[in-house]
């Protein structure tokens, strides 16, 4: 082998090493940095959720309930009765004299027996307007309706501490919202926070019994709606 020949070959072999010795520095940095980012990402994950821990005060098992409340039930036992009745009540307690009879005749056309609820957009044209009463005093109603499960849980608790009546809509019946258990969650800044195990509700028909909508067993799907009417007098 001349000098030149083995010259070239050492620089061919030694550029080979060192390629080599990059590409495997190069996987070894590629598979640490690898590491290094799921190593920061459980550590922050674990910091998050000892923060969230630490973040909230918790107060389990509440209770709210509207306490020796007589409520209007239905003069027929139907569907659209039983609506008629919760929206004569909720508006009796903010001294608003409207029927049921008053309710059925403005949604259904008649004083009509009928198997189902009026839809979402008949009850708001039946309830959103002004009325004059009998003694003569202008009032502006709004319905006020979510579709589905409560969105807003707050809501839902203040309503009943507040004994505000609310109307459940499920599956196609009108029921008394009449109590709630819940979980409170309480922020290091004052802030809260709501989760409901059960619902409690009281049947709009006269000889049916109440019932109870809890978490983890019954359907949120089930809801149709929930709602209640503002008031504006004039």
């Amino acid at each position: 082998m001349t000098a030149s020949f083995a010259g070239r070959w050492l620089h061919s072999q030694s550029n080979s090493l060192l390629q080599s010795n990059s590409v495997t520095l190069n996987t070894m940095q590629r598979t640490l940095l690898r590491a290094g980012i799921l190593v920061l990402l459980l550590a922050l994950h674990t910091q998050a959720g000892d923060k969230k821990k630490l973040a909230y005060y918790t107060k389990l098992g509440q209770t709210a309930d509207l306490e020796n409340e007589k409520l209007v039930t239905a003069k027929q036992d139907c569907q659209n009765w039983g609506l008629a009745a919760g929206l004569e009540n909720i508006l009796k307690k903010q001294d608003v004299a409207l029927d049921q009879n008053f309710w059925v005749m403005r949604f259904s056309g008649g004083e009509l027996c009928l198997p189902q609820l009026p839809s979402a957009e008949a009850l708001a044209r039946a309830v959103n307007g002004e009325f004059v009463l009998e003694d003569g005093r202008h009032v502006r109603l709004e319905l006020r309706y979510v579709a589905g499960g409560p969105s807003n849980i707050d809501d839902v608790v203040a309503g009943i501490q507040h004994k505000q009546l609310s109307l459940l809509l499920l599956r196609g019946h009108a029921y008394y919202l009449t109590g709630v258990t819940y979980d409170e969650y309480i922020g290091r800044d004052g802030s809260r926070l709501f989760e409901v195990r059960e619902l409690r509700l009281a049947d709009t028909f006269l000889k049916s019994p109440g019932l109870t909508f809890q978490k983890g067993r019954d359907d949120p799907a089930d809801i149709d709606g929930i709602l209640n009417i503002g008031v504006a007098w004039r």
